[in-house]
Order: structure tokens, then C-alpha cells, then sequence
């Protein structure tokens, strides 16, 4: 008998068939991952040596800490025979760089207690431009990019969120 388990993250809700009844209701998909987890009587260390995730990332997803990444949703689901679509949930790295990114010029702005309308003169842009820039409904030319790291003297890789600490080969 299958039965239907369905799964909220974020904005996004699948349902999936599933073989156990204890996965009849709703979860959220951090809660989900722990209980598969749980249920297959697997620490975080053997589901990181099955997916070949960082530790860290796997108890963080199952914490709700860190963005849940759609290519360790569809290496999850392989490893726990279930449906491919719960990759759906998933965040696609490109939309949570453009969130951080926003998030980023929203903080510096307000750090430096600058008003959107002088930065756009600043930048030679126009106010609603760079107001889309902070809500994550534009984002920025390189161009563009690199005059607003400079405005604010910061790198690149703060504006977008990147580690260069550490080599994450999950992207």
C-alpha cells in the first residue's frame, strides 16, 4: 500500500507516494528529511558518506538552518528510493544568490544610512532600479555590480554571498 505524504519548503508544496503510513500527513521538508532519516536508522555521518554532502549541510538542511539546494534534494531521494520530484522543493542556487545579493545591498544601504535615491545618483541609476535590486526583482549587470562593490567597499563575492574560504563542489 503507498500513501500520500505531502511536503511544504518555502513557497513550494509536492505530494508524493510514499510505502510507510507514518508519512501520511504534512511536513515540512526539513522535518521530512530527518524523519526518512530517522527511519532508515541512519546517523548524519552515514547519510553525508551516501550523498557525499558535507556533515555540516545535512544536519544544517534538517535544522532549517541552511537553504535546502535542489541537487542534494535528488541525491536524497536516490539514496531513499524516493520520488524524483522532491528535487522540486529545492532551492535553485542561482535564486538564493540573487536573494543574499538583495539582502546584501539592502543591509549596506542602511548600514551607511543611505536613502535608495542617493545611492542611485551615486550609481547613475535610477531609484527604481536599484529599488528592484534590493526586493530580488532585477538584479544588476557585472558593470553595475562592480560600482555598487566599490560604493560600498566590499568584494564580489560578499555582494553575492560566496564563501571563498571554502571549495563547495555541491553547486
Amino acid at each position: 500500500m503507498r500513501y500520500d505524504a505531502t511536503i511544504k519548503y518555502q513557497d513550494k508544496e509536492i505530494t508524493i507516494k510514499v510505502p510507510n503510513k507514518v508519512f501520511a500527513q504534512t511536513f515540512e521538508l526539513p522535518q521530512f528529511l530527518k524523519l526518512v532519516r530517522n527511519l532508515h536508522e541512519l546517523t548524519i555521518k552515514q547519510v553525508h558518506l551516501a550523498t557525499d554532502w558535507e556533515s555540516t549541510d545535512c544536519q544544517a538542511f534538517e535544522d532549517g538552518t541552511k537553504a535546502i539546494p535542489q541537487a542534494y534534494l535528488q541525491d536524497f531521494a536516490r539514496v531513499f528510493k524516493l520520488p524524483a520530484k522532491l528535487k522540486h522543493l529545492g532551492i535553485i542556487k542561482e535564486q538564493e544568490t540573487r536573494k543574499i545579493l538583495a539582502a546584501r545591498l539592502k543591509e549596506l544601504r542602511i548600514k551607511n544610512d543611505m536613502p535608495q535615491l542617493l545611492v542611485a545618483l551615486d550609481l547613475n541609476i535610477a531609484r527604481s532600479t536599484y529599488a528592484c535590486y534590493e526586493s530580488c526583482k532585477n538584479e544588476p549587470d557585472l558593470h553595475t555590480l562592480i560600482k555598487i562593490a566599490d560604493y560600498y567597499n566590499v568584494s564580489l563575492d560578499y555582494l553575492v554571498g560566496r564563501d571563498i574560504q571554502t571549495n563547495d563542489n555541491n553547486d
